[in-house]
């Protein structure tokens, strides 16, 4: 079974991957006077900010997952063991006053 870590890595590596080859493939054309250096610029430049936006979009669905997987196998939250915290200390409170 493959783990949603080894997934994140190759998903990671792979994008990594193509970003270079993209930035490669950007320098030839530059050397080769089919693109200006400000040209070329600003494809790296929407290169990494795509590649950001995707980062972003790959750690939101990867924490939206665990969430759902943690709440299936009934793991409790912090904000589960707050509330629970919460609630022994005004039972303490209430017994105490007794």
């Amino acid at each position: 079974m493959i783990r949603i870590e080894e997934l994140v890595k190759v998903g990671i590596g792979s994008a990594l991957l193509a970003k270079e080859k993209f930035e490669e493939l950007i320098e030839e054309a530059k050397k080769r006077g089919e693109l200006s250096e400000s040209e070329a610029q600003k494809l790296i430049d929407e290169l990494k900010k795509e590649s950001e936006d995707k980062l972003n979009e790959l750690q939101n669905m990867i924490k939206e997952e665990v969430k759902k997987q943690l709440n299936e196998l009934g793991v409790a939250t912090k904000k589960d063991i707050e509330e629970l915290k919460k609630e022994l200390k005004e039972l303490i409170s209430k017994n105490n006053e007794k």
